[in-house]
């Protein structure tokens, strides 16, 4: 194994003599997703995926650097930070013994929903919580944090600008507990890097769009629909990265259309939605692992002095190279290969029954002899998984978003399984999304507007669409031509 290639599968590959044995670990280097093999089919996840607090909650404190404090209990935390703070506003009220209970019954119903503490103030936010606490969730809402929230989305976060605070407001946010100071996690050196490398910066400018709309023009909407901002461009941001993976090198960062249904529609199998949606996107999330353990190796090869590089920009790479150093570069994926191929076998067949897979790759004229072993690469990682007991853990790796996505946007449909789906409430915030500050907005304008953020909906979605613009009262029609109905923002 020569240096170069030992290096890059370091943190995988234990060497014994001529023997080498890998373990398929969490990307470090080139870290694109926060998944694990560790995930428990309980209602852990499930609570927490509906909810989305925690993440708001972890995201928030992340942001102005504070923890909650140590002395509140993780497995009865909202029911312990109730009692905190009624505790201490009954000590800076001073009432008659017997208005107590009248006073406390009302800041029960206007800053609790039963025992969890509504998000009614910008400093409430950092109080929220997970239902069940998981370190699986904590990564995640560590993702959405430094992928979504840029020094710009911070910026405008941090801000109490424009929160109207009236006196049981400020009641209220002088009784929450004292935050302590974040710790200051040890940095780790060599292949090491503590962010996420995007994958979509399109998806992130779009994210930034809707946040500044919906922060600036609604506060008080921010604060109840944050969850619903946050979980459609986490779910719009891996599915459209598990595509633009699996395009390879020939991604050209264009959204893949998905199409949606609405909750209410009866679905046929002929339908868009069956064909155009969940159908084509759950094998694209399914080989999620393959793709993280494929990026983070390769990444590690010496093809720049910088890191960090997707395939398309590795193949960019590739193509500003001598041609003795397309020969070495080619040369050393022929090498990592082998040494994979060495320290890891299928289980339940093995690498000879690969080899009519690597002669397709081969017969591919699209692709350079560098894309084409980086390709084999990858449909080896996939094919150990897939015929080995791996199997279980890449399932595992995949299902912590499959997970999110069977809790909010999809619906099982019977014989045609899974659909991507949009409740009502998703559909009424996205349009308010989608029309921005403008007063009202043509059908047609509102689908473009739809399709900018990669949802598609066939004729059916949008006529069930227009009879809720009709329910709530919020289409214009000008003329029965479709082109002449508008859309009001809904207030």
């Amino acid at each position: 194994m020569s240096l170069n290639i030992k290096n890059t599968f370091k943190g995988y590959i234990t060497i014994k003599g001529d023997d080498y044995t890998l373990k398929h670990n969490p990307a470090e280097f080139y870290r694109i997703v926060p998944y694990t093999t560790k995930l428990e089919t309980n209602d852990i996840e499930k609570i927490d995926f509906r909810s989305f607090d925690g993440i708001i909650g972890h995201c928030y404190r992340t942001m102005i650097k504070k923890e909650l404090p140590d002395d509140l209990p993780e497995t009865s935390y909202s029911l312990a930070l109730k009692k905190r703070i009624t505790a201490t506003v009954l000590e800076k009220v001073k009432m008659e013994p017997e208005l107590s209970d009248r006073f406390m019954t009302m800041i029960d119903s206007m800053f609790f929903n039963g025992d969890e503490l509504a998000k009614y103030s910008p400093e409430s936010q950092a109080y929220l919580f997970w239902k069940q606490s998981n370190p699986g969730l904590e990564n995640i809402a560590d993702f959405i944090y430094e992928v979504f929230v840029s020094g710009k989305v911070a910026a405008e976060w941090k801000s109490d600008s424009g929160f109207t605070e009236d006196i049981f407001q400020k009641l209220m946010n002088i009784s929450l507990p004292r935050l302590k100071d974040i710790r200051q996690k040890k940095e780790k050196t060599d292949f090491t890097v503590t962010g996420y490398r995007i994958q979509n910066p399109s998806i992130i400018t779009l994210f930034e769009q809707d946040f500044n709309f919906l922060y600036t023009h609604d506060k008080q909407g921010f604060l109840k629909e944050s969850d619903k901002l946050f979980k459609f461009y986490y779910f719009l941001y891996v599915v459209q990265m598990g595509f633009s993976l699996n395009n390879f090198f020939t991604d050209n960062g264009q959204l893949k259309p998905l199409y949606f249904t609405l909750e209410s529609e009866t679905v046929s199998e002929n339908r868009k939605t069956v064909k155009q949606g969940w159908r084509l996107t759950e094998p694209k999330i399914a080989n999620l692992m393959s793709h993280s353990v494929a990026v983070d190796i390769l990444n590690k090869l010496e093809l720049n002095e910088g890191h960090g590089y997707n395939y398309v920009e590795m193949g960019q790479l590739y193509d500003g190279f001598t041609l003795d150093g397309k020969m070495d570069i080619v040369e050393d994926m022929q090498e990592l290969i082998d040494i994979y191929r060495k320290a890891v076998a299928p289980e339940t067949k093995s690498w000879d029954d690969f080899e009519s897979e690597l002669e397709r790759i081969n017969r591919t004229t699209r692709y350079n002899p560098f894309e084409k072993r980086v390709i084999e690469f990858f449909q080896r990682i996939e094919f150990q998984f897939e015929h080995s007991s791996r199997k279980s853990k890449r399932k595992a790796f995949s299902n912590w978003f499959i997970f999110f996505c069977k809790q909010n946007f999809l619906k099982n449909r019977g014989r045609n399984g899974y659909i991507l789906n949009l409740s009502q409430e998703m559909l009424i915030f996205l349009t308010r999304m989608c029309i921005g500050t403008r007063a009202k907005i043509r059908l047609n304008e509102l689908m473009s507007a739809f399709q900018e953020r990669g949802l598609y909906f066939d004729e059916a979605t949008k006529k069930a669409m227009i009879d809720i613009y009709e329910k709530i009262n919020v289409i214009e029609k000008k003329s029965d031509s479709g082109d002449a109905q508008y859309i009001r923002q809904i207030l």
